[in-house]
Protein backbone atom coordinates (compact mmCIF):
# COMPACT_ATOMS: atom_id res chain seq x y z
CA UNK A 1 0.00 0.00 0.00
CA UNK A 2 2.79 2.36 0.33
CA UNK A 3 4.20 4.31 -2.42
CA UNK A 4 8.16 6.13 -3.29
CA UNK A 5 8.82 9.25 -3.37
CA UNK A 6 11.25 12.16 -5.31
CA UNK A 7 13.07 19.14 -8.26
CA UNK A 8 15.01 21.91 -9.53
CA UNK A 9 14.09 24.70 -11.58
CA UNK A 10 14.47 26.35 -14.76
CA UNK A 11 12.55 29.30 -16.03
CA UNK A 12 11.80 31.43 -18.81
CA UNK A 13 11.27 35.22 -19.11
CA UNK A 14 10.06 35.18 -22.30
CA UNK A 15 5.67 35.70 -22.21
CA UNK A 16 3.64 35.35 -25.40
CA UNK A 17 2.33 37.44 -27.23
CA UNK A 18 -1.42 37.05 -27.66
CA UNK A 19 -1.89 37.53 -31.55
CA UNK A 20 -4.86 35.81 -32.14
CA UNK A 21 -5.74 36.72 -35.98
CA UNK A 22 -9.82 38.28 -35.27
CA UNK A 23 -9.40 38.66 -31.90
CA UNK A 24 -12.49 40.86 -30.74
CA UNK A 25 -12.36 43.16 -27.42
CA UNK A 26 -15.62 42.44 -26.88
CA UNK A 27 -14.56 38.93 -24.72
CA UNK A 28 -16.75 39.76 -21.36
CA UNK A 29 -17.22 38.25 -18.07
CA UNK A 30 -21.02 37.70 -17.12
CA UNK A 31 -21.90 36.33 -14.08
CA UNK A 32 -20.65 34.05 -11.52
CA UNK A 33 -21.78 31.30 -9.12
CA UNK A 34 -20.33 29.43 -6.50
CA UNK A 35 -21.57 26.17 -4.79
CA UNK A 36 -20.11 23.53 -2.08
CA UNK A 37 -18.41 20.54 -4.15
CA UNK A 38 -19.59 17.39 -3.40
CA UNK A 39 -18.20 14.03 -2.95
CA UNK A 40 -18.49 12.03 -6.09
CA UNK A 41 -20.70 9.23 -5.95
CA UNK A 42 -19.72 7.24 -8.54
CA UNK A 43 -17.07 5.30 -8.60
CA UNK A 44 -15.42 6.33 -11.82
CA UNK A 45 -14.75 9.61 -14.35
CA UNK A 46 -17.59 9.63 -16.82
CA UNK A 47 -15.52 10.09 -19.95
CA UNK A 48 -14.98 8.60 -22.97
CA UNK A 49 -18.68 7.84 -24.38
CA UNK A 50 -20.54 8.37 -21.02
CA UNK A 51 -21.56 11.81 -20.13
CA UNK A 52 -20.95 13.16 -16.82
CA UNK A 53 -23.55 12.85 -14.01
CA UNK A 54 -21.97 14.95 -11.05
CA UNK A 55 -24.60 16.79 -8.89
CA UNK A 56 -24.74 20.44 -8.41
CA UNK A 57 -25.75 22.91 -5.80
CA UNK A 58 -25.98 26.53 -6.86
CA UNK A 59 -26.16 28.34 -3.04
CA UNK A 60 -25.56 31.56 -3.11
CA UNK A 61 -22.35 30.97 -0.96
CA UNK A 62 -19.41 28.27 -0.56
CA UNK A 63 -20.17 25.43 2.43
CA UNK A 64 -16.67 25.67 2.93
CA UNK A 65 -15.41 29.64 3.51
CA UNK A 66 -19.03 31.21 3.46
CA UNK A 67 -17.33 33.76 1.06
CA UNK A 68 -20.48 35.47 -1.09
CA UNK A 69 -20.77 34.42 -5.22
CA UNK A 70 -19.63 37.57 -6.58
CA UNK A 71 -19.47 38.79 -10.42
CA UNK A 72 -16.60 38.77 -12.35
CA UNK A 73 -15.42 42.27 -13.24
CA UNK A 74 -16.34 43.64 -16.69
CA UNK A 75 -12.91 45.46 -17.34
CA UNK A 76 -13.16 48.10 -20.37
CA UNK A 77 -11.30 45.78 -22.29
CA UNK A 78 -12.33 42.68 -21.32
CA UNK A 79 -9.96 40.55 -23.95
CA UNK A 80 -6.90 40.67 -22.29
CA UNK A 81 -7.51 42.34 -18.99
CA UNK A 82 -7.63 40.56 -15.64
CA UNK A 83 -10.44 38.81 -14.54
CA UNK A 84 -11.75 40.27 -10.82
CA UNK A 85 -13.09 37.90 -8.66
CA UNK A 86 -13.91 36.29 -5.15
CA UNK A 87 -11.33 34.50 -3.52
CA UNK A 88 -11.73 30.95 -2.47
CA UNK A 89 -14.94 30.45 -4.71
CA UNK A 90 -15.88 29.59 -8.55
CA UNK A 91 -16.56 32.11 -10.19
CA UNK A 92 -17.54 31.65 -14.16
CA UNK A 93 -16.48 33.75 -16.95
CA UNK A 94 -18.18 33.67 -20.33
CA UNK A 95 -15.43 34.17 -23.65
CA UNK A 96 -18.19 34.89 -25.99
CA UNK A 97 -15.24 34.53 -29.16
CA UNK A 98 -14.50 30.97 -27.91
CA UNK A 99 -15.91 28.25 -29.89
CA UNK A 100 -17.40 24.41 -28.58
CA UNK A 101 -17.46 22.13 -31.51
CA UNK A 102 -20.87 23.25 -32.35
CA UNK A 103 -19.44 26.64 -32.43
CA UNK A 104 -21.25 27.87 -29.44
CA UNK A 105 -19.03 29.28 -26.88
CA UNK A 106 -17.90 28.61 -23.95
CA UNK A 107 -15.88 29.85 -21.03
CA UNK A 108 -14.04 29.07 -17.70
CA UNK A 109 -13.94 29.08 -14.34
CA UNK A 110 -11.46 30.68 -11.87
CA UNK A 111 -10.99 30.47 -7.97
CA UNK A 112 -8.48 32.85 -6.48
CA UNK A 113 -6.80 32.32 -3.28
CA UNK A 114 -5.22 35.48 -1.30
CA UNK A 115 -1.43 35.44 -1.55
CA UNK A 116 -1.30 32.78 -3.37
CA UNK A 117 1.68 32.67 -5.83
CA UNK A 118 1.52 29.27 -7.51
CA UNK A 119 -1.53 28.36 -9.95
CA UNK A 120 -2.88 25.16 -11.00
CA UNK A 121 -4.61 25.08 -14.27
CA UNK A 122 -7.02 21.45 -14.55
CA UNK A 123 -7.77 20.80 -18.13
CA UNK A 124 -10.97 18.78 -17.76
CA UNK A 125 -10.85 15.59 -19.86
CA UNK A 126 -14.53 14.13 -21.46
CA UNK A 127 -12.99 11.46 -24.13
CA UNK A 128 -12.53 12.43 -28.17
CA UNK A 129 -13.89 12.69 -31.24
CA UNK A 130 -12.78 12.79 -34.82
CA UNK A 131 -15.60 12.69 -37.54
CA UNK A 132 -19.43 12.60 -37.98
CA UNK A 133 -20.44 9.39 -36.18
CA UNK A 134 -17.97 10.11 -32.95
CA UNK A 135 -18.87 13.70 -32.98
CA UNK A 136 -22.81 14.31 -33.92
CA UNK A 137 -24.19 10.50 -33.70
CA UNK A 138 -26.45 8.79 -31.58
CA UNK A 139 -23.69 8.43 -28.95
CA UNK A 140 -21.40 10.47 -29.13
CA UNK A 141 -17.58 9.89 -27.74
CA UNK A 142 -17.01 12.68 -26.66
CA UNK A 143 -18.67 15.38 -24.10
CA UNK A 144 -20.36 18.43 -24.43
CA UNK A 145 -19.50 19.12 -28.00
CA UNK A 146 -23.18 20.64 -28.01
CA UNK A 147 -22.11 23.71 -25.89
CA UNK A 148 -20.64 23.77 -22.39
CA UNK A 149 -21.96 26.73 -20.36
CA UNK A 150 -21.89 27.99 -16.84
CA UNK A 151 -24.86 25.80 -16.20
CA UNK A 152 -22.62 22.67 -17.52
CA UNK A 153 -19.76 23.52 -15.30
CA UNK A 154 -22.44 24.02 -12.33
CA UNK A 155 -23.05 19.82 -13.01
CA UNK A 156 -19.39 18.93 -13.69
CA UNK A 157 -18.05 16.50 -11.36
CA UNK A 158 -14.48 16.73 -12.11
CA UNK A 159 -14.40 20.07 -10.29
CA UNK A 160 -15.00 17.67 -6.98
CA UNK A 161 -11.95 15.91 -7.60
CA UNK A 162 -9.41 16.06 -4.34
CA UNK A 163 -7.10 18.00 -5.73
CA UNK A 164 -9.43 21.13 -6.73
CA UNK A 165 -11.12 20.54 -3.13
CA UNK A 166 -9.31 23.32 -0.79
CA UNK A 167 -10.70 21.63 2.21
CA UNK A 168 -9.62 18.11 1.17
CA UNK A 169 -7.28 16.30 3.57
CA UNK A 170 -3.47 16.88 3.01
CA UNK A 171 -4.62 18.71 -0.50
CA UNK A 172 -0.92 20.59 -1.82
CA UNK A 173 -3.05 22.24 -3.90
CA UNK A 174 -5.21 23.84 -1.71
CA UNK A 175 -3.78 27.39 -1.03
CA UNK A 176 -3.61 28.05 -4.35
CA UNK A 177 -5.28 29.97 -7.16
CA UNK A 178 -7.09 27.42 -9.29
CA UNK A 179 -8.11 27.67 -13.29
CA UNK A 180 -10.71 25.49 -14.34
CA UNK A 181 -10.62 24.94 -18.31
CA UNK A 182 -13.78 23.25 -19.66
CA UNK A 183 -13.53 20.48 -22.50
CA UNK A 184 -16.39 21.02 -25.27
CA UNK A 185 -14.15 20.82 -28.48
CA UNK A 186 -13.38 16.59 -28.72
CA UNK A 187 -9.54 17.22 -29.68
CA UNK A 188 -7.92 17.12 -26.25
CA UNK A 189 -7.93 20.85 -25.84
CA UNK A 190 -5.43 20.96 -28.69
CA UNK A 191 -6.89 21.19 -32.40
CA UNK A 192 -6.62 24.57 -34.42
CA UNK A 193 -9.46 23.80 -37.03
CA UNK A 194 -12.89 23.74 -38.54
CA UNK A 195 -14.34 20.66 -40.52
CA UNK A 196 -17.08 20.15 -41.98
CA UNK A 197 -18.76 17.08 -41.11
CA UNK A 198 -21.76 15.12 -43.13
CA UNK A 199 -24.93 14.24 -40.42
CA UNK A 200 -27.45 12.80 -41.95
CA UNK A 201 -26.67 14.20 -45.31
CA UNK A 202 -26.25 17.99 -44.35
CA UNK A 203 -22.84 20.03 -43.71
CA UNK A 204 -22.07 20.35 -40.11
CA UNK A 205 -19.28 22.68 -39.26
CA UNK A 206 -17.08 21.28 -36.65
CA UNK A 207 -14.55 23.15 -34.92
CA UNK A 208 -11.68 21.41 -33.15
CA UNK A 209 -10.51 24.70 -31.21
CA UNK A 210 -9.24 23.44 -28.09
CA UNK A 211 -5.82 25.46 -28.83
CA UNK A 212 -7.23 28.13 -30.04
CA UNK A 213 -9.56 28.62 -27.68
CA UNK A 214 -6.53 28.23 -24.77
CA UNK A 215 -4.94 31.44 -26.33
CA UNK A 216 -8.10 33.37 -25.74
CA UNK A 217 -7.89 32.22 -21.97
CA UNK A 218 -4.69 32.60 -21.64
CA UNK A 219 -4.46 36.10 -22.88
CA UNK A 220 -6.97 36.65 -19.61
CA UNK A 221 -5.75 33.95 -17.25
CA UNK A 222 -1.63 35.81 -17.30
CA UNK A 223 -2.93 38.93 -16.16
CA UNK A 224 -5.26 37.99 -13.68
CA UNK A 225 -2.44 35.74 -11.71
CA UNK A 226 0.82 37.93 -13.09
CA UNK A 227 3.04 37.04 -9.94
CA UNK A 228 2.60 33.10 -10.56
CA UNK A 229 5.69 31.91 -9.08
CA UNK A 230 5.32 28.34 -10.82
CA UNK A 231 2.50 26.70 -12.66
CA UNK A 232 1.07 23.15 -12.44
CA UNK A 233 -0.63 21.85 -15.82
CA UNK A 234 -3.09 19.58 -14.54
CA UNK A 235 -5.80 17.38 -16.38
CA UNK A 236 -7.75 14.04 -16.28
CA UNK A 237 -8.43 11.57 -19.40
CA UNK A 238 -8.34 14.30 -22.26
CA UNK A 239 -7.59 16.81 -20.22
CA UNK A 240 -4.74 14.76 -18.70
CA UNK A 241 -3.07 14.87 -22.48
CA UNK A 242 -3.42 18.33 -22.42
CA UNK A 243 -1.73 18.43 -19.43
CA UNK A 244 1.66 17.96 -21.69
CA UNK A 245 0.45 19.02 -25.27
CA UNK A 246 -0.35 22.63 -23.93
CA UNK A 247 2.74 22.30 -21.58
CA UNK A 248 4.63 24.47 -24.37
CA UNK A 249 2.07 27.05 -24.34
CA UNK A 250 1.68 27.79 -20.56
CA UNK A 251 6.15 27.65 -20.50
CA UNK A 252 5.93 30.63 -22.83
CA UNK A 253 2.54 32.50 -21.91
CA UNK A 254 3.93 32.39 -17.92
CA UNK A 255 7.97 32.25 -18.15
CA UNK A 256 8.26 29.92 -15.49
CA UNK A 257 8.47 26.31 -14.38
CA UNK A 258 5.73 24.33 -15.19
CA UNK A 259 4.92 21.14 -13.82
CA UNK A 260 2.99 18.49 -15.29
CA UNK A 261 0.49 16.55 -13.37
CA UNK A 262 -1.12 13.82 -16.00
CA UNK A 263 -4.07 11.60 -14.66
CA UNK A 264 -5.24 8.77 -17.62
CA UNK A 265 -3.78 10.37 -20.58
CA UNK A 266 -0.92 8.48 -21.20
CA UNK A 267 1.27 9.40 -24.74
CA UNK A 268 0.75 6.04 -26.41
CA UNK A 269 0.16 4.82 -29.94
CA UNK A 270 -1.74 2.16 -30.64
CA UNK A 271 0.06 -1.54 -30.75
CA UNK A 272 2.65 -1.89 -33.59
CA UNK A 273 2.26 1.75 -34.42
CA UNK A 274 4.82 4.83 -33.82
CA UNK A 275 2.90 8.04 -34.04
CA UNK A 276 -0.33 9.43 -33.75
CA UNK A 277 -0.11 11.01 -36.84
CA UNK A 278 -4.25 10.68 -37.87
CA UNK A 279 -5.12 13.04 -34.28
CA UNK A 280 -2.55 15.58 -35.74
CA UNK A 281 -3.99 15.61 -38.88
CA UNK A 282 -7.81 15.43 -38.33
CA UNK A 283 -7.42 17.97 -35.61
CA UNK A 284 -4.88 19.80 -36.98
CA UNK A 285 -3.00 19.70 -34.08
CA UNK A 286 0.17 22.56 -33.96
CA UNK A 287 3.21 21.05 -32.28
CA UNK A 288 5.38 23.27 -30.52
CA UNK A 289 7.79 25.59 -32.42
CA UNK A 290 11.18 23.03 -32.48
CA UNK A 291 9.14 20.09 -32.83
CA UNK A 292 7.96 20.41 -36.41
CA UNK A 293 8.85 16.77 -36.82
CA UNK A 294 6.31 15.62 -33.88
CA UNK A 295 3.57 13.24 -34.95
CA UNK A 296 3.18 11.69 -32.06
CA UNK A 297 1.98 12.47 -27.97
CA UNK A 298 5.23 10.80 -27.07
CA UNK A 299 7.12 13.18 -29.32
CA UNK A 300 5.32 16.11 -28.05
CA UNK A 301 5.70 14.82 -23.58
CA UNK A 302 9.76 14.16 -24.85
CA UNK A 303 9.99 17.91 -25.73
CA UNK A 304 8.70 18.91 -22.57
CA UNK A 305 10.97 16.97 -20.95
CA UNK A 306 13.87 18.87 -23.32
CA UNK A 307 11.94 22.37 -23.17
CA UNK A 308 12.14 22.06 -19.00
CA UNK A 309 14.25 19.64 -17.76
CA UNK A 310 13.81 20.83 -14.22
CA UNK A 311 10.45 20.52 -13.82
CA UNK A 312 8.48 17.46 -13.12
CA UNK A 313 5.79 14.93 -14.68
CA UNK A 314 3.74 12.80 -12.41
CA UNK A 315 1.27 10.09 -14.39
CA UNK A 316 -1.60 8.68 -12.07
CA UNK A 317 -3.46 5.77 -14.20
CA UNK A 318 -5.46 2.91 -13.66
CA UNK A 319 -3.43 -0.33 -14.89
CA UNK A 320 -6.64 -1.31 -16.18
CA UNK A 321 -7.74 1.31 -17.46
CA UNK A 322 -11.32 0.32 -19.38
CA UNK A 323 -11.50 3.57 -21.58
CA UNK A 324 -8.07 4.45 -22.71
CA UNK A 325 -6.87 0.51 -23.14
CA UNK A 326 -10.07 0.50 -25.28
CA UNK A 327 -9.28 4.13 -27.23
CA UNK A 328 -5.94 2.87 -27.85
CA UNK A 329 -6.74 -0.90 -28.77
CA UNK A 330 -5.11 -2.19 -25.71
CA UNK A 331 -6.28 -5.58 -23.86
CA UNK A 332 -7.08 -4.39 -19.98
CA UNK A 333 -4.81 -7.23 -19.23
CA UNK A 334 -2.07 -5.46 -21.64
CA UNK A 335 -2.90 -1.85 -20.41
CA UNK A 336 -0.52 -1.96 -17.42
CA UNK A 337 2.15 -3.67 -18.46
CA UNK A 338 2.27 -1.21 -21.67
CA UNK A 339 2.28 2.11 -19.62
CA UNK A 340 5.23 0.69 -17.31
CA UNK A 341 7.05 -0.19 -21.25
CA UNK A 342 6.68 2.94 -22.50
CA UNK A 343 7.64 5.25 -19.46
CA UNK A 344 10.25 2.70 -18.46
CA UNK A 345 11.44 2.99 -21.71
CA UNK A 346 11.32 6.71 -22.97
CA UNK A 347 12.14 8.44 -19.25
CA UNK A 348 13.41 5.65 -17.18
CA UNK A 349 16.58 7.94 -16.66
CA UNK A 350 14.63 11.17 -15.49
CA UNK A 351 14.48 11.31 -11.86
CA UNK A 352 12.10 14.21 -12.91
CA UNK A 353 9.66 11.68 -14.58
CA UNK A 354 7.49 9.23 -12.31
CA UNK A 355 4.26 7.72 -12.80
CA UNK A 356 1.64 6.19 -10.33
CA UNK A 357 -0.36 3.26 -10.74
CA UNK A 358 -3.67 1.60 -9.09
CA UNK A 359 -3.77 -2.00 -9.81
CA UNK A 360 -6.21 -4.29 -9.19
CA UNK A 361 -9.01 -1.56 -10.06
CA UNK A 362 -11.15 -1.76 -13.49
CA UNK A 363 -12.37 1.99 -14.34
CA UNK A 364 -11.13 5.48 -15.34
CA UNK A 365 -9.24 8.36 -14.00
CA UNK A 366 -7.66 7.82 -10.16
CA UNK A 367 -8.90 11.13 -9.00
CA UNK A 368 -12.49 10.43 -9.45
CA UNK A 369 -12.62 8.10 -6.55
CA UNK A 370 -12.08 10.04 -3.62
CA UNK A 371 -11.46 6.35 -1.47
CA UNK A 372 -7.69 6.49 -3.67
CA UNK A 373 -6.48 10.43 -2.38
CA UNK A 374 -4.98 9.47 0.95
CA UNK A 375 -3.07 7.23 -0.85
CA UNK A 376 -1.96 9.28 -3.88
CA UNK A 377 -1.85 12.52 -1.99
CA UNK A 378 1.60 12.03 0.06
CA UNK A 379 3.09 11.34 -3.79
CA UNK A 380 0.99 14.53 -4.74
CA UNK A 381 2.49 15.89 -2.11
CA UNK A 382 6.15 14.71 -2.73
CA UNK A 383 6.23 16.37 -6.02
CA UNK A 384 5.00 19.66 -4.89
CA UNK A 385 7.53 20.19 -2.29
CA UNK A 386 10.56 18.79 -4.50
CA UNK A 387 11.19 15.73 -1.80
CA UNK A 388 14.37 13.84 -3.19
CA UNK A 389 12.71 10.64 -2.39
CA UNK A 390 9.28 11.25 -5.16
CA UNK A 391 9.51 8.33 -7.55
CA UNK A 392 7.73 5.82 -9.29
CA UNK A 393 4.94 4.17 -6.96
CA UNK A 394 1.64 3.25 -6.63
CA UNK A 395 -0.43 0.54 -4.66
CA UNK A 396 -2.96 -2.07 -5.04
CA UNK A 397 -6.57 -0.83 -5.16
CA UNK A 398 -8.47 -4.28 -5.00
Amino acid sequence: MTSRYEIDMKSFAVLLAFALAGLSASCSSKGSTTWPPLPDASPHDAAGSHPHDAASDSASKDARTGHDAGDATEPADASTSPIVAPNDTWTWVDFPESKCASGTATGIAVNPHAGATELVIYFEGGGQCTDATSCWGAMPTANNVAGYDQATFLAAKQVNYPPLVRSFANNPFGAMNLVYIPYCTGDMHFGTVMSTLMVNGAAKPTYFWGAKDMDLFLARIVPTFPGASRVYSYGTSAGGFSSFLNFDRLVRAFGVRVDIIDDSGPPLTAPGQTNNAHLFTTWAMIPPAGCTACNSLLDIMKFDRQEQPGSKVGFLSLSEDTTISVDFGYSLAAYGPALETLFGASFGSDPNVATYLVGSDPGHVVESQPALAPDYMPWLTALVIGSATWASGGIDGG
